[in-house]
């Protein structure tokens, strides 16, 4: 068969794959990550040994590989995190929303880490509830579009790298060395802690028998959608959200011009939202 691994996909190519990502997953990348997209793209064709484009894009329309699909969106996205990312967001959850919480007599919370990445975000916050606040139960929900990531959220074994900043006391208390260097953490404090392959516009049918978010993270993840596709996820949130409940963002996203039925709340190093 033909390598068409160094070959560029024509703008028509492009676009349809364009079309194709946005219908299933609400991800839209623009023409300026046409590069980007080819190198996974064609990755991918190469892996499969097809000859051509058309073939590969027809077996994703047809889904005559069902998993082929996934294995794209596992491809086209980015998924580098770690423990005790962006900081000043963490403070902000230990000393307001949390305290907030239990002000109102709130025994137990419920959490949402929307597009979790390897478990490196529920597995912070857990450590979190468990350090500073012992008398509040909860519940974490992890979900990811990408079906190997969360299997690597569920095993929970990270590089040296992922867990740097975890303070000394915790890596001791939480993650046991593996012979391969890495930390694993405990099996033990993984209780109440679930993880599932969702895609965000899919949210409705996430396998959980929570009604409501107190909170839900969705840090570094509308990055992929366009404003339309935005404008439906955070409605989804909305609905999944808590009376008095929380959206966090990344610390470089915003609601602006999105929505507006959420609150802004100013922190001296943060910004989270509030649902009116």
């Amino acid at each position: 068969m033909t390598d068409i691994t160094n070959k560029q996909l024509t703008n028509s190519q492009f676009k349809e794959l364009q079309d194709f990502i946005y219908q299933k997953s609400g991800m839209f990348f623009p023409f300026s990550r046409k590069h980007y997209i080819e190198q996974k793209v064609m990755k991918r064709i190469a892996a499969l040994r097809y000859n051509s484009f058309s073939n590969y894009l027809n077996i994703l329309k047809h889904e005559r590989i069902r998993s082929e699909i996934i294995n794209l969106f596992n491809e086209v996205t980015v998924n580098e995190t770690f423990f005790f990312r962006d900081l000043p967001q963490l403070e902000v959850l230990e000393k307001h929303i949390f305290p907030e919480a239990q002000t109102r007599g709130k025994k137990h919370l419920n959490i949402l880490s929307a597009g979790c990445s390897s478990g490196e975000e529920p597995y912070t916050i857990a450590i979190i509830m468990r350090e500073k606040f012992p008398q509040l139960s909860y519940n974490i929900v992890g979900i990811d579009i990408s079906d190997l990531v969360v299997a690597k959220a569920i095993r929970g074994e990270y590089t040296q790298y992922a867990v740097r900043f975890v303070p000394k006391d915790y890596l001791e208390k939480y993650f046991s060395l593996t012979k391969q260097g890495n930390y694993k953490f405990h099996d033990h404090y993984k209780t109440n802690i679930k993880f599932h392959t969702l895609n965000l516009m899919e949210l409705d049918t996430a396998p959980v028998n929570v009604s409501s978010f107190d909170v839900i993270f969705c840090r570094y993840v509308l990055i992929y959608f366009d404003r339309e596709s935005k404008q439906e996820v955070i409605n989804r949130f909305h609905d999944k959200i808590a009376d008095n409940g929380y959206l966090i963002l990344g610390n470089s996203e915003s609601l602006f011009s999105v929505a507006n039925n959420f609150r802004m709340l100013h922190f001296p190093s943060a910004i989270i939202y509030n649902r009116n």
